[in-house]
């Protein structure tokens, strides 16, 4: 594929509910432009974006792909993205290196789920965006009521029409344009004159058009205030700008499956949406705070979106360049680590098909691979300048499983493959918990968190028994106590013999641990000191109540005895160890629980069901904010009442709810629940 300059490239995400026909969607594109000779099926796993075993049994994209076409000596980028709410990510990789976003909705179901999502994610990236009614030769399909959904799930958007659907379900043949009064039937080689049947409906609809074209610039305003007529290059400026800068949303028409409506799209997205030159993305400083947008001949500045581990290739990046030219042969800088290296394999993308190149332009997405140290979110600089790029907001895990090997050879095995399971999906970590000593693979949802284990024993071949994690609980004191322990032994020769007398005091939340010695007068040696605190740690980690590591207090030696000849360090280990027990009992041990931020977002219809929940869960709310017809809730709530939380969620509001969430701090778990943590935890170890 020849290069273009950033004013003649396009890079648009596609989003929406799944299975709204995104992936459909590129492969006519593909088709019409004649990238592929003959259109995929995302059904018998045939489809460009669609690569992935577990995307064909699924049925479903589970990851960004990314496949460009060349329309009107225009190159656009089109970034498919997953419909499904677990793979969050790939959304917000998608929309960081793209200008505009095309959001599908079906014409039979309208406005779903994953449109008000979409429409969400557009607005907090403050993205343009265009909306593409799908699948308009469904049995029952009717634009009418999808675009009247929209307008409920798109609030403060501004739709605009700017064609026609000529018939609708399975009477569907084609598209009336809006801006150059033609028609277009079929697949959109030959335009005619617009069926007398729709001159009424043409006309209204026209008129809207020309209103929000002339409202999004000053001078055709003015014009068009003077009742003269736009010409049809004002109109599509208008719609441009309007575009730009989110007044207007554009809704198109198609039928994917039957490429209709196909060609009409691809000519507007060519003069609609902005140009690669028009990005402004921002960098940031070593902290990763944002400062300023790219300067202008700047250096080198490219951010990985997308990181694939292939067992013959390695690992691939896509990546997207904001400024300047990756080359092949020169040197690189990841942004991560400040490893520098030479660009030796750059790419051109075609879903899962890489062609070698030698340089991928400013404005252009490609793909490097085999350097070890890039991942997604990274930024490739050349090394004089040393530009960072603000990464993208990825959100914090929601769902987790403790995962452990099936067998020996999968344990030796699990930690590595783990990790580049990870490495693949930004919002997968993998997370080593030492109060409940379980390690923990956590996504943003159940399916993302599944596909992976899928993957880990396909390509991998490591295979893990999973659980509901425990929490987290810690142990701490609520008050002073103190206590004294004798440990003498006998055994025929030397003798073991160490006397402590201990206080345990409470500290506040998050001072972990202090040790302290008031012995005078050589009661116990100073060499000693250390023996006893080993083994308190030693209790401490293993808990006095239920078995989780114990933090938050002081221990003060205050007094002993020692034996010439049969005090030695085991002896006072032991002595600390069981002194230590009995100070912390009398100093009113019990247990901590983590307590998280809980920020809810949903429908104005659902406040009460939310809000009863939270009261159920042991939740104290913190306050509530309205954006649009949803309301936030910010509340704080114990980790144990949440960890299955999405699940409920989506039950309360069929879907349409979303939430984040933030560790805070530990607080005492209330009297009457220590029992029941305790029975657990004596459970657990029976079953173990």
């Amino acid at each position: 594929m020849a290069e273009y300059s950033a004013s003649n490239i396009r890079n648009i995400s596609l989003l929406g509910h799944s299975r709204s026909g995104k992936t459909t969607l590129v492969e006519a594109c593909l088709f019409n432009s004649g990238t592929i000779s003959r259109m995929g099926d995302t059904g018998d796993g045939s489809a460009v974006c669609d690569w992935d075993d577990e995307e064909h049994a699924r049925g479903i994209s589970l990851g960004l792909a990314v496949a460009p076409y060349v329309h009107q000596n225009v190159k656009c980028n089109m970034v498919d993205t997953p419909g499904d709410p677990s793979f969050l990510g790939e959304v917000i990789s998608g929309v960081s290196v793209t200008e505009s976003s095309l959001i599908l909705v079906d014409a039979v179901a309208g406005a779903e789920v994953g449109t008000e999502l979409a429409w969400m994610r557009i607005q907090n990236q403050g993205r343009p965006c265009a909306i593409v009614i799908n699948k308009m030769d469904r049995e029952n399909a009717d634009w009418e009521r999808a675009l009247e959904s929209l307008a409920g799930a798109c609030p403060g958007g501004n739709l605009v029409p700017v064609q026609l659907p000529v018939g609708q379900a399975l009477e569907f043949q084609g598209i009336v344009d809006l801006i150059h009064l033609q028609t277009w039937m079929g697949d959109g080689e030959t335009a005619t004159d617009i069926p007398e049947g729709l001159a009424d409906l043409v006309e209204e609809y026209r008129m809207i058009l020309v209103e929000a074209a002339a409202e999004a610039d000053d001078d055709l305003t003015e014009k068009y205030l003077e009742d003269e007529d736009l010409s049809t290059a004002e109109v599509q400026q208008g719609l441009a700008q309007g575009l730009a800068a989110g007044s207007v949303i554009p809704v198109f028409f198609t039928a994917a499956q039957a490429n209709i409506g196909i060609k009409p799209l691809m000519d507007a997205l060519c003069w609609m949406t902005p140009a690669a030159d028009q990005a402004d993305p921002a960098l940031a400083d070593p902290d990763g705070e944002t400062l300023t947008a790219v300067a202008e001949g700047g250096g080198v500045a490219a951010l990985s979106c997308k990181t694939i581990i292939d067992r013959y290739m390695g690992r691939i990046n896509y990546v997207r360049v904001f400024q300047g030219s990756l080359v092949k042969g020169e040197q690189a800088r990841d942004s991560r680590n400040g490893t520098v290296e030479e660009l030796v394999n750059l790419h051109t993308v075609l879903g899962k098909q890489l062609d070698t190149t030698h340089e991928i332009g400013a404005g252009d997405i490609g793909a490097l691979s085999k350097w070890a140290d890039v991942t997604t979110g990274d930024t490739v600089s050349d090394p004089e300048s040393g530009l960072v790029l603000a990464p993208p907001d990825y959100p914090m895990p929601l769902y987790s499983l403790a995962v452990s090997p099936a067998t020996k050879a999968d344990s030796a095995k699990l930690g590595q493959s783990l990790s580049q399971v990870a490495e693949e999906d930004p919002t997968l970590t993998v997370a080593s918990v030492p109060e409940t000593k379980q390690t923990l693979l956590q996504g943003v949802g159940d399916i993302q968190v599944d596909v992976a284990l899928k993957r880990l024993d396909t390509r991998y071949g490591v295979q893990v028994e999973t659980t509901v994690p425990k929490v987290p609980y810690m142990e701490t004191v609520t008050r002073t106590g103190s206590a004294q322990y004798r440990h003498k032994k006998q055994t025929g020769g030397a003798g073991q013999f160490a006397e402590v007398h201990m206080r345990v005091e409470p500290l506040a939340r998050g001072q972990g641990f202090e040790y302290e010695s008031e012995v005078y007068g050589g009661a116990i040696s100073s060499v000693f000191l250390p023996s006893i605190e080993k083994g308190v740690k030693q209790v401490m980690d293993q808990g006095v109540v239920a078995g989780f590591p114990a933090v938050d207090l002081k221990v003060v030696v205050f007094d002993g005895k020692e034996h010439p000849v049969d005090s030695k360090d085991i002896a006072f280990q032991i002595a600390g160890r069981e002194v230590f027990k009995m100070a912390a009992s009398e100093a009113g041990a019990t247990l901590l629980e983590p307590i998280y931020r809980l920020s809810i977002s949903v429908p104005d219809d659902n406040m009460g069901d939310i809000m009863g929940d939270l009261t159920n869960r042991r939740g104290r709310v913190l306050g509530m904010d309205q954006m649009a017809n949803r309301s936030i809730v910010n509340a704080e709530v114990p980790y144990a009442e949440i960890m299955r939380y999405g699940t409920d969620l989506r039950s309360m509001t069929q879907g349409r709810g979303t939430y984040e969430i933030e560790f805070l701090h530990y607080e005492e778990v209330p009297q009457h629940l220590i029992a029941k943590v305790i029975a657990a935890h004596k459970e657990d170890e029976r079953e173990e």
